[in-house]
């Protein structure tokens, strides 16, 4: 049938293994809805996903159908038409027992102009599970910019994976904003909400590190604050933290430290986001934090947490 009303619009999310949480905590914060069990997501809301870290594309929703037959006859009533079109199709899952290419063949017979395979001035989005067909219009795709990101030329073997970095800044930050991350390594966090047009500021007390980011950042071309400072001591006025907390020799945790970084951090932001391997549960808490969402992000045999907290007046 064709949509009425208020327009609807169709994500379709990644779905790595064992990210679930991770996927709908970054659709729920950009669309305002949580992805299906196919990784699909319907949402009142129009977000550019360019930078999103796991939401694929972002459709406009044309038409919705249980058959293709019934979706042909809605696309031929509409009189739906364009020029240099292309009809791809997306299966969910991928085993599904569906030709894709006759059906994307079938589907722009329905749709009047003409078809550009190879340049097309516009792309139609079919998805097709057991139950559904949904047919609308595609407006953006992920840059996937966290590909060359992970191939920037000064990291070191703890830095953080930059698709996870992406997360981080989506979850906390927009563009416009000013967000800070107080022991940026080698810059992962800093370079993904620098290419989203954030006003960053990153602070290192290792001057290796300040070099690494600030090379890193050239690399890409980058702009952004970054400077020798002890995440203890750093000020200001910002609209978020997001960081991950450092590691010491041997990947040790410095217990001390970071109670002493997360004390400090009250000061800066109303609400922060922190990567680490412990449980920060009760530090956070004992410092007048108010803990929002712990996001469990497991890798191998390791499991990061994302925590996402406010701090709470006094």
């Amino acid at each position: 049938m064709a949509l009425q009303a208020k327009p609807t619009y169709l994500y379709l999310t990644a779905v790595p293994d064992r990210l679930d949480e991770l996927v709908s905590a970054e659709s729920i914060t950009l669309t305002g809805s949580a992805p299906n069990m196919h990784g699909i997501t319907l949402s009142e809301q129009c977000v550019d996903v360019r930078c999103s870290a796991y939401l694929k594309s972002c459709s406009e929703l044309l038409f919705e159908a249980s058959n293709l037959t019934e979706l042909c006859a809605d696309i031929r009533s509409a009189g739906l038409h364009a020029d240099d079109f292309r009809v791809s199709v997306v299966k969910k899952p991928r085993s599904l027992k569906v030709n894709s290419m006759e059906l994307a063949r079938d589907i722009g017979s329905a749709v009047g102009g003409s078809a550009n395979l190879s340049h097309p001035k516009v792309t139609f989005l079919a998805v097709v599970t057991t139950e559904r067909i949904w047919f609308g219009r595609l407006l953006s795709e992920s840059d996937n910019i966290w590909l060359a990101h992970d191939q920037r030329p000064y990291m070191t073997s703890s830095s953080l994976p930059s698709r996870l970095a992406r997360v981080l800044v989506n979850l906390m930050a927009r563009p416009g904003d000013r967000l800070l991350d107080p022991c940026c390594g080698t810059g992962t966090i800093v370079m993904s909400a620098a290419h989203r047009g954030i006003r960053v500021v990153g602070y290192d007390n290792n001057p290796r590190m300040v070099g690494a980011t600030t090379k890193n950042l050239q690399h890409f071309g980058l702009t952004a604050d970054v400077a020798l400072g002890d995440a203890r001591q750093v000020s200001g006025a910002f609209d978020a933290v997001a960081t991950d907390l450092p590691y010491g020799i041997n990947l040790n945790k410095d217990e001390l430290q970071d109670i002493e970084i997360l004390a400090n951090l009250r000061t800066c932001a109303r609400k922060v986001a922190l990567i680490d391997l412990r449980d920060l549960t009760k530090p956070l808490n004992d410092l007048g934090y108010q803990i929002e969402t712990v996001i469990p992000v497991p890798k191998l045999s390791i499991v990061r947490r994302i925590f996402i907290a406010s701090v709470i007046e006094a």
